[in-house]
């Protein structure tokens, strides 16, 4: 058999594309370029299939199947990035975990990696140090630089917070 001539493929698109976008609609909201690419395949057929109507009713399914599939992954990627959850739980009301946890996002890396692996990991110095391939003393000189940065930057948003609240 030949390929399919390029006017029964436009035929066929006129005879079924509104059809195959209400099928494909079960899966997707907007399943148009599903229906566009299923007669593109079939456009780029050598030997076309018997029933060319029900095969193209079986890749525009499984077309509109992956691609809800991929809508879902992506929409839930998006969702935890943009959603990210605070590291730890805000026990005292001067400063919230979110908060913090972009006060600790902002540390230099090699401050952060020290200062969340001995508060939250509860690592001695000795086991950070090996993790992180730095000396003894170098890990403890980050914690405490890390500290200070920290307590830096978290002093003007407690004063902030606090006039906030003093305001109510």
């Amino acid at each position: 058999m030949a390929k399919i001539r390029p006017e029964i493929v436009g035929r066929l698109f006129d005879e079924h594309a509104e059809a195959l976008v209400l099928f494909a609609r079960q899966w997707l909201p907007n399943p148009e370029d599903v229906v566009q690419d299923a007669f593109v395949k079939l456009a780029r057929l050598h030997n076309p299939p018997e029933s060319v109507v029900a095969w193209l009713y079986k890749v525009v399914r499984n077309g509109a199947v992956d691609a809800a599939r991929r809508a879902y992954r992506r929409l839930k990627r998006e969702r935890y990035a943009s959603n990210r959850e605070a590291w730890f739980d805000s026990t005292d009301d001067s400063i919230d975990a979110q908060t913090a946890t972009k006060l600790l996002n902002e540390l230099d890396p090699n401050l952060r990696e020290i200062v969340v692996a001995r508060i939250w990991g509860e690592l001695t110095f000795d086991e950070i140090a090996r993790i992180a391939g730095v000396s003894l003393a170098t890990a403890r000189r980050r914690y405490l630089e890390g500290l200070a940065v920290l307590q830096e930057r978290i002093e003007p948003e407690c004063s902030q917070m606090n006039l906030i609240d003093k305001n109510k």
